[in-house]
């Protein structure tokens, strides 16, 4: 047995032939190693400190200091080693006590070899057995030390998602070594722009040295201004909470973090800056609000950093009128390739200009309205097994994590040109073309009263069979369409607030009570009666 893997034995009795006796077995073939002999037990004591032995065996009446007495001392002084009592018939009594008190076991004199060797290996059994609990315990501590930082991270993942007060939270942040400080925080969010596409083919390897690299950057930047704990909050993306900088607001910092990994890398980020909170409860508030300023990278194509300060703070969103959205769904049914990529470019430079910039959100349900409805005009033309890879295509990117404005235009185009080059091949007549392409042409005159006559000619045709053309592609006559289209014009303009006569006008009706006729005989109601029915009474007052 190597010697290491031994477990020692100290002997300590004043009788020299027990000791002879004790001594003469061959203890090493049993694994033991015989550390030391003593004769009383103050001797026993001393030799038992320096040499720590795994196992004692002792008799318990000695001179100058009894075994039981020993023993005890052991115990106070933390010794770990099997104690075996030897004991007459007389300390019968003591011997269990002292196996009360922790003592492995006794012997009664007078004994066999065979008895004290069998004590003696159940006892180093046990002492092997501590020892693997031990070794256990050791590795289990290492992995954990070895852990730390990744526990760090998920418990800050926790703290970020969950109100936790200080008095729930004090406990682990002490045991995890969090070194920040527990009040004054910013959340960051930092999002690796374009990263799915950036390391499609790449190996895991790859991919996580990568995120590695980037995620050890922001530490370092963000580590010479604040205390900091980073964390990967995405598949592309980190969250980093910092304690109160001492030079460089937090959103300085950001932009620092966006140079720095710019320079040293080919990847660019992206981040949003919660506000300040002072309580390690609020921290969700600040990640919320790091969530919304990154969502403003929508605009921004990324690398750079937002604030949560800068954003616009109007309460409610102001409507973006969806009137383009007859015009591309005109376009589609003309099959008109060109002019819906230049109607959608128009759409784009539009939004990009508006101050204060939209709610991301808003902006994104706005293109997936535009897009339904795209599908929805596209299913009525072309047949479903030519159409549904197209679909397909743009729902496997529609929801694609950090998409830009630009992003989403380019996703929304894919689908209404591809949509229109399908409808021109597969679906569209002469004559329905024509019939849109004049559609187009009487949306523009909507605010007077336009005629079959300068429709017609617009397309060159004559009256009467432009007249029965129309009816044939959309269904109706061409003054239900005119009527059709007046009135839904003047429902968004009634629920904008204008005044009914206003409204009147603007859709080409000169007298307001012939407006509100129409009005009723499509709707069922007169227009205050349909404003009413959207705004409420309290609304209609306050107008007014």
């Amino acid at each position: 047995m190597n010697a290491a893997n031994l477990a020692s034995l100290v002997i300590i009795d004043d009788i020299k032939s027990v000791v002879a006796g004790l001594t003469a077995i061959d203890w090493a073939a049993h694994g033991i190693e015989l550390a030391g002999v003593a004769s009383n037990g103050e001797d026993g004591l001393a030799l038992a400190d320096r040499i720590k032995p795994d196992i004692v065996v002792t008799d318990i009446r000695m001179p100058r200091m009894d075994g039981l007495t020993m023993f005890k001392a052991l115990l106070e002084r933390g010794q770990s080693c099997k104690v075996i009592l030897i004991t007459g018939y007389a300390d019968f009594d003591y011997a269990k006590q002292a196996v009360q008190l922790g003592a492995f076991d006794f012997v009664v004199k007078p004994f066999t070899e065979e008895e004290i060797v069998d004590a003696v290996l159940r006892a180093r059994q046990q002492v092997e057995e501590d020892r693997t609990r031990y070794l256990g315990q050791k590795e289990m501590e290492r992995k954990v030390r070895a852990s730390m930082p990744l526990l760090r991270q998920e418990y800050f993942s926790l703290l970020v998602s969950h109100r936790t007060p200080w008095e729930n939270a004090a406990e682990r942040w002490s045991f995890l070594g969090i070194e920040l400080a527990p009040r004054g925080f910013t959340v960051m969010l930092l999002k690796i722009d374009g990263f799915p596409e950036r390391v499609a083919g790449m190996s895991v390897r790859e991919v996580e040295l990568i995120r590695f690299s980037l995620q050890n950057i922001a530490e370092e930047t963000i580590g010479k201004h604040a205390r900091t704990v980073v964390f990967r909050a995405g598949d592309d993306r980190f969250a980093a909470v910092l304690n109160d900088p001492q030079l460089f607001p937090a959103d300085e910092i950001a932009e620092r973090c966006c140079q720095n990994i710019a320079s040293y890398t080919k990847f660019t980020v992206s981040v949003g800056t919660g506000g300040r909170v002072e309580a390690v409860h609020e921290l969700p508030d600040s990640y919320r609000q790091a969530e919304s300023a990154l969502a403003y990278h929508l605009f921004t194509g990324g690398n750079g950093a937002i604030g949560y300060r800068s954003l616009p703070k109007a309460d409610l969103q102001e409507p973006l009128a969806l009137g383009r959205q007859d015009e591309l769904l005109l376009l589609l049914r003309a099959g008109s390739g060109d002019r819906v990529s230049a109607l959608l470019d128009e759409l784009a430079q539009t939004l990009l200009a508006m101050k204060p910039q939209p709610n991301p959100d808003y902006l994104r349900s706005l293109y997936e309205e535009l897009a339904a409805a795209a599908i929805r005009t596209l299913y009525e033309l072309v047949p479903q097994a030519e159409l549904q890879p197209l679909v397909d295509r743009y729902k496997a990117h529609r929801t694609a994590p950090g998409a830009t404005l630009a992003d989403l235009q380019q996703q929304l185009l894919r689908l209404c040109a591809g949509g229109a080059e399908l409808v021109r091949g597969h679906t569209l007549s002469e004559g329905q073309a024509i019939v849109y392409r004049s559609i187009e042409h009487m949306k523009t005159l909507l605010d007077r009263n336009v005629t079959v006559g300068e429709c017609a000619a617009h397309v060159h045709l004559s009256v009467s069979y432009y007249s029965s053309l129309f009816k044939r592609v959309t269904g109706m006559t061409f003054t239900q369409y005119v009527t059709n289209e007046k009135i839904a014009k003047a429902k968004s303009l009634i629920l904008s607030g204008k005044p009914v006569q206003d409204v009147a006008a603007e859709v080409g009706y000169e007298e307001r009570r012939y407006f509100s006729e129409t009005f009723k005989k499509v709707t069922g109601m007169t227009p205050s009666e349909f404003r009413d029915s959207y705004l409420g009474d309290s609304k209609r007052q306050e107008r007014q």
